[in-house]
């Protein structure tokens, strides 16, 4: 099993970097694999919606994104700290979270068209 910790606070050994770095221990020493990257280091840039396919790439984008892609991919959990911004995520979270709408699970539609599983 592998996890990985995303902290988003710019401040590395922080309270949020703590709170994530706490959780990933408490993993690690049930034999879990872990890993934490620091969001705030990577460049992402924002979600263009291009509504075309990039397969067999998740994005257009060629960026420090594509660190966060792989990690979904091959890992069964994650843990994400966050400070508070205006009562909600960072936007640098949500940069992450918008980016990510590719893994969004789309199905072939009876009329040929493409759309959100289930939906």
């Amino acid at each position: 099993m592998k996890i990985y910790g995303i902290v988003r606070s710019p401040n590395k050994k922080g309270n949020v970097d703590l709170i994530v770095s706490q959780v990933l221990k408490g993993a690690k020493s049930r034999g879990t694999e872990i890993e934490k990257i620091y969001l705030n280091d990577l460049r992402i840039k924002p979600c263009q919606d291009c509504v075309e396919d990039p397969y067999p790439k998740y994005c257009f984008f060629e960026d420090d994104m594509e660190q966060i892609y792989n990690m979904l991919e091959y890992c069964e959990a994650v843990v994400l700290g966050s400070p508070v911004y205006f009562d909600t995520i960072s936007a640098q979270v949500k940069l992450m979270i918008d980016r990510s709408n590719c893994l969004m699970p789309w199905t072939k539609l009876p009329d040929g068209s493409f759309g959100l599983f289930g939906g």
